[in-house]
């Protein structure tokens, strides 16, 4: 009686385990026919067909659930949950932004707490957008000094203001630099320097990453 109840206990705990092994691959980002991966400490873009230097495939992705093979093993894999035992608050904050099919890097931020789309560019000084954005973010843009910018337009009248708070995925800058440009362009905020330069920027196989310093 004792063998038996002390290898049903030696089951039970090689089930528990098996349940709680999580698969050698994490995904950190799910978009359609490519994927976000964490191997090997390392984090990867691997595009559909493509396979990593480390040996992660992708066989599948949209926005749901990715599958991948590695090292022989077929994987269905979700974005990762991995947490610590305890909560504790992280120090940094980073934010991942696979280009467009233009190339291009856009994504939903916030300014004062105020959702807005933004369009990366890297070559813009400040942040900039146009006469009915501030508007309908409720700045109070014409109190700020006036000036004229060189846009693709041509030179057109702006205002020069601050922004109090910009938030992209969590990774946030104060005291903004902007630009309001009267009229209706950039028809999109641009994402400029004044906002990059308070964060971490990487650009690894083409993804940019952010994070808080």
């Amino acid at each position: 009686m004792a063998r038996s109840f002390f290898c049903a206990v030696l089951l039970v705990v090689a089930f528990a385990e098996l349940a709680s092994a999580r698969p050698p691959v994490e995904v950190t980002g799910l978009y359609k026919d490519k994927v976000f991966v964490r191997v090997q400490g390392n984090d990867r873009l691997v595009r559909l067909g493509e396979t990593s230097p480390e040996g992660v495939k992708l066989i599948k992705a949209d926005a749901h659930s990715a599958t991948v093979t590695y090292r022989g093993e077929r994987y269905v894999l979700s974005l990762t949950d991995r947490v610590g035992g305890t909560f504790r608050e992280p120090s940094k904050v980073s934010i991942t932004l696979p280009p467009d099919e233009l190339g291009q890097y856009r994504v939903r931020g916030t300014i004062n707490n105020q959702l807005v789309p933004f369009l990366v560019d890297t070559g813009a000084s400040v942040v900039a957008m146009s006469a009915p954005q501030a508007q309908a973010l409720g700045l109070n843009y014409t109190l700020g000094e006036r000036g004229i910018v060189e846009t693709a337009q041509g030179r057109t009248q702006a205002h020069f203001v601050t922004l109090r708070e910009v938030n992209v995925g969590g990774v946030k800058a104060y005291n903004v630099a902007a630009t309001v440009i009267d009229g209706d362009f950039p028809t999109e905020v641009l994402l400029g320097t004044s906002y990059l330069n308070q964060v971490q920027m990487t650009n690894t196989q083409g993804v940019m990453v952010l994070r808080s310093h």
